[in-house]
């Protein structure tokens, strides 16, 4: 009767602790996000901008550059003019500092800007499909994120790509 009793409470025991283990898929966020469609948008996009940035700067760069040459060839100015051309000199490059410091902040929030919204999207996509699945945890199996061993039935890829409308 005693082993009976014990085997009943290893039983329930095993049964209790088997279900109270959660379940854990994993999707690599990195190779999902690089196949949105949306990401050949944002890179564009992007590309864009940053040249919009870039020719900015290289007008301001030519206008320097045209300046410090008049200011090197004057030869007839007095001192007083020239000290004037100077501090424009000066000023001119202090201002295309700040822009190249503007310009790099101003990019980091276009990059955030256009890539939030991808994100949340392939974000509320795992989220589904993970919910759908009974999964309790998705693990991020992208390079260099520490997760080392996968197993492929756990893997929400093909089933997110789905959802997403992804080939």
């Amino acid at each position: 009767m005693k082993k009976i009793i014990l085997t009943l409470i290893a039983s329930i025991a095993m049964v209790t602790f088997s279900n109270a283990q959660s379940k854990i898929a994993h999707i690599n966020t990195s190779e999902l996000m690089n196949a949105m469609p949306e990401m050949k948008d944002f890179e564009k996009k992007l590309k864009d901008y940053e040249t919009v940035l870039r020719n900015q700067l290289e007008e301001m760069q030519t206008e320097l550059q045209k300046d410090y040459n008049a200011y090197m060839n004057d030869s007839v100015s007095p001192p007083a003019i020239m000290e004037i051309k100077k501090k424009k000199l000066e000023d001119l490059q202090a201002n295309i500092q700040q822009f190249t410091q503007t310009a790099e902040q101003d990019m980091q929030k276009k990059r955030e800007e256009l890539y939030m919204p991808i994100y949340k999207k392939a974000k509320n996509a795992i989220n589904e499909v993970a919910k759908t699945k009974g999964f309790d945890y998705v693990l991020d199996s992208s390079e260099g994120l520490g997760v080392l061993v996968t197993n492929a039935a756990n893997d929400l890829m093909n089933d997110v790509k789905k959802k997403l409308g992804i080939n």
